[in-house]
């Protein structure tokens, strides 16, 4: 039906939302007076001070790895950390004498393996069977060292310490945000020995030291923490913290313990403050995926279609496991007229991420345009919808659908609800093709009044959709009201 049918195959790039996160380095809300001769502001001013989070260090790192009882690896490497986002391990595969290498730049992963002289690009470190739990060290750390205002409410005593109970006020802004937190931070050492209250909508994160070393003056220069997400699955991960020179903190051990999966690290021969140069972070691939990214979606804006295809080519060539750069790479096919092509690419991202609708989407209005397995496409634009319910754009495929298989009535629902959901702050086209596709459904069922409203608001919206021009135009022709 045109090139505008095709344009609710949408590219990721620029269909996704921006997501809000709920960090931990906040500013908190204004503070209040405590009762013991100390304020709450002074008293967390004191604990921020106590750390300094290490960013450029070298070490050996010892992994344990086991999977519901059953040890599954035991691995030793030389790690490397700058800038505290950029990770560099150097190891030997188990068996072998061949040596492997895991860098990170805090984003993207690139593991080359033994004998192999290109990285596989990896996006979720977890996929590796080798997590990098140092990263999630060093985020505890850099949180706890975030300093700001509270409510001092008294003094309590944790493992035989006197602390200091420090609650934390709601933002302004977000009365649920720090609405029960409160932090126990020890009268001496003015550390953090336990944090409660913290969370997301989705689980809760306990902080808890278990037990302290301190030298002859009272100074805790020690301790074994552990943090606990309470959630579905319930994770912890357990730390033995140790001080460093210049009141680095660091750890000695880290176990990660959840869903019957257990990681231990051990680290040895630490070096702190180091310099280390660029070049032993620098991978090349990542610097041609986020070039071709950006060039390849900065064409798909300009409609410069072929060009697109060659950037998109380019990426899933280095990076066989890019979800959008399949995604956006079989958009541009279509778009090109390159059907064959484009349903292989969509067929991937749906491999790839099952639970992602928009694969299904996508995949199910090629068909649906093309006329050629219908039952499959209502079935895919159905799971797109059970996957995401609220939007209107898959809602409008399976209403396409529908009509294609000549349901019209439960077409004329979808439809309706798809223009519900999208609202006025849709794109003037989107809206344009499924009053186009509602017009289309009435005109069939012979409401012919209804049919004329919808195509004649399809074409204000967008004036160059002939389809909704040709219906109207053939409406008109016939002369005839609602049966």
């Amino acid at each position: 039906m045109g090139i505008y049918l095709s344009r609710r195959v949408f590219p990721i790039a620029l269909c996704l939302s921006a997501a809000v996160l709920l960090v931990l380095g906040g500013t908190f809300a204004q503070a209040k007076n405590g009762t013991v001769g100390l304020d709450g502001d002074s008293v967390l001013a004191k604990m921020a001070g106590q750390f300094n989070v290490a960013t450029d260090l070298t070490g050996q790192i010892t992994f344990s790895i086991e999977e519901n009882g059953l040890h599954l690896k035991l691995l030793q490497g030389d790690l490397m950390v700058k800038d505290g986002d950029h990770f560099r391990l150097d190891y030997i595969e188990p068996g072998t004498a061949a040596s492997s290498t895991i860098i990170t730049d805090g984003e993207l992963v690139a593991h080359y393996q033994a004998g192999t002289p290109r990285p596989r690009i990896i996006h979720d470190p977890g996929q590796l069977g080798l997590p990098l739990v140092t990263d999630l060290v060093l985020s505890s750390l850099e949180w706890l060292s975030v300093g700001g205002r509270g409510f001092l409410a008294g003094e309590e005593e944790y493992l035989e310490r006197m602390v200091y109970a420090v609650e934390l006020e709601p933002v302004e802004n977000r009365p649920d945000l720090w609405q029960n937190t409160v932090f126990w931070i020890d009268s001496t050492s003015y550390l953090p020995l336990r944090i409660t209250g913290l969370g997301t909508p989705f689980a809760s994160i306990e902080f808890k030291a278990l037990s302290l070393d301190a030298n002859d003056y009272g100074q805790i220069v020690g301790m074994v923490a552990e943090l606990v997400e309470m959630g579905p699955e319930e994770a912890r991960m357990r730390m033995d913290l140790a001080r460093f020179d210049n009141n680095v903190w660091f750890p000695r051990e880290v176990c990660v313990e959840g869903a019957g999966l257990s990681i231990a690290q051990q680290f040895t021969n630490l070096d702190f403050n180091v310099t280390l140069p660029d070049e032993l972070f620098y991978v090349e691939e990542f610097e041609v995926l986020r070039t071709a990214f950006a060039k390849g979606t900065a064409f798909l804006l300009a409609r410069n279609y072929h060009s697109a295809v060659k950037e998109f080519e380019k990426i899933v060539a280095i990076d066989p496991y890019n979800v959008a750069a399949h995604s956006n790479l079989g958009y541009a096919y279509i778009e090109s007229g390159d059907e064959a092509g484009a349903i292989a690419e969509f067929e991937q991202v749906i491999m790839l991420a099952p639970k992602d609708p928009l694969g299904y989407n996508n995949l199910a209005y090629i068909y649906i345009d093309s006329g050629i397995y219908l039952q499959k496409a209502l079935e895919m634009a159905e799971k797109a919808v059970e996957l995401s319910p609220g939007n209107g754009a898959f809602r409008d495929t399976l209403g396409w659908a529908y009509f294609k298989l000549g349901d019209y009535e439960a077409a004329v629902g979808e439809l309706t609800e798809a223009l519900a959901l999208m609202g006025d702050e849709a794109a003037g086209w989107d809206q344009a093709t499924v009053h186009y596709h509602l017009g289309m459904a009435y005109s069939v069922e012979f409401r012919i009044v209804k049919a004329k409203e919808h195509l004649e608001k399809a074409l204000n919206l967008d004036p160059g959709l002939t389809q909704a021009k040709d219906e109207l135009r053939r409406l008109e022709k016939l002369g005839v009201s609602d049966l």
